[in-house]
């Protein structure tokens, strides 16, 4: 929509951004003021007499800050005098404009002479970065920042004036929500259709041809350039294979498993009892076996006042579950007390762990075989499973 202005209009018009132009200036100018003036004031009178010191303007990161300030406050100049411009040519006469760069010169010759006196305290209770003390960094980045929110203030206005002044017509924003969902669907609205409709009719329901919608297209790219990434990461790049994969997840559980087991080893029973294979946990088995049961079984398990723990005969069952028990519970008619208030379960787990090593080692004067033949029992094979372990292959050899 183009809206007309008198020339009264356009006095005042010019009158009101001359004068916002220039105390904008003016405030941010004497806002730099205040901040370089206070930071060139303060660190010098925290310099001990014995601490190191560092002058402002020998350190790399502040003429970044510097330089970024000043390029900054020449955008925010340039952008005020186009926005002068627009409402009077007449740019010799822009008080604004003076204003700025009166202030702006006094910035610039104000800051030498506090400048000459400041110095950094570098001691080693204060992080230096780039040569600035951090309250420093802090401060220049606050500058940085309100003038890049001025630069996008006046920008906003300078958009909205061109449409006012009629140099460039009056469009939809782009960054409001229906704007943008405009640009990523490019729907076409229902009354509309007829410019994308086709020839084909089919029972009354019209073929249209849409274009695809931006954001699948932006994804289908995507994936695209994914797929080239992977292929060249995990086949050319050294990335893991899917065995490699396999293999690294096997051995976490593994050790998942074993961390679990070491945790719940104190809630083992014989329901739960396996017969552990780990050479240290059956080298302790052998030890508390000596100590504490060699004296009935015999120190290779051969037999005395108690059976034979080496040959296939077993008076209460063999197989790590009932060997387990029996050293829990004991036999108390034969004399055999229960370890269950002496030892930890792990410690039985590890006795009878050992005492199943023991089998067919044929010791010397082993005593006569006791008991009923025992055979383990064998699990149904899992048919699905191409790598299984049948608990035959552990031969139970206690008693």
């Amino acid at each position: 929509m183009m809206i007309t202005l008198t020339t009264a209009n356009m006095n005042k018009l010019t009158h009101l951004i001359r004068h916002t132009y220039a105390k904008s200036i003016a405030l941010l100018m004497f806002f730099m003021m205040m901040i370089f003036s206070t930071y060139a004031q303060t660190p010098g009178a925290a310099v001990a007499p014995a601490a190191a010191s560092v002058s402002l303007w020998s350190s790399p990161l502040f003429w970044v800050y510097a330089f970024a300030i000043i390029g900054l406050l020449l955008v925010i100049v340039a952008i005020g005098s186009v926005l002068v411009g627009l409402v009077n040519n007449k740019l010799s006469e822009n008080a604004g404009k003076g204003a700025g760069l009166i202030l702006l010169l006094i910035l610039f010759a104000y800051q030498p002479v506090n400048a000459q006196t400041t110095t950094l305290t570098n001691t080693t209770t204060q992080a230096v970065i780039g040569g600035l003390d951090p309250n420093t960094v802090i401060v220049l980045s606050v500058v940085v920042f309100i003038e890049l929110f001025v630069i996008v203030y006046l920008y906003s206005i300078l958009q909205r004036m061109l449409v006012t002044l009629g140099y460039k017509p009056a469009t939809e924003p782009r960054w409001t929500w229906s704007a943008i969902m405009k640009r990523m669907t490019k729907s076409v609205p229902v009354e509309r259709e007829s410019e994308v409709a086709t020839d084909h009719n089919y029972d009354g329901i019209i073929e249209l041809d849409n274009s695809l919608p931006p954001w699948w297209v932006y994804m289908f790219y995507a994936t695209i350039l994914f797929s080239v990434v992977y292929i060249g990461y995990y086949q050319f790049g050294g990335g893991p294979t899917q065995l490699m994969e396999y293999d690294n997840a096997i051995a976490q559980a593994k050790v998942e498993q074993t961390a679990m087991l070491k945790k719940t080893a104190s809630n083992v029973d014989e329901n739960s009892v396996v017969a552990l294979t780990d050479a240290t946990d059956i080298s302790k088995g052998k030890s508390s076996y000596i100590t504490k049961c060699a004296a009935c079984h015999g120190q290779n398990g051969e037999g005395g006042v108690g059976p034979n723990l080496t040959d296939e005969f077993w008076i209460h069952g063999g197989g790590v579950k009932n060997i387990f028990k029996t050293i829990k519970y004991g036999v108390q008619e034969k004399g055999m007390i229960a370890w269950q208030a002496q030892m930890q379960p792990t410690e039985m787990q590890q006795v009878s762990s050992f005492v199943l090593t023991l089998q067919g080692t044929n010791p010397a004067n082993g005593k006569a075989p006791q008991g009923n033949l025992y055979t383990e029992e064998v699990a149904p094979a899992d048919s699905t499973s191409t790598n299984s372990t049948s608990d035959s292959t552990i031969v139970a050899s206690a008693k």
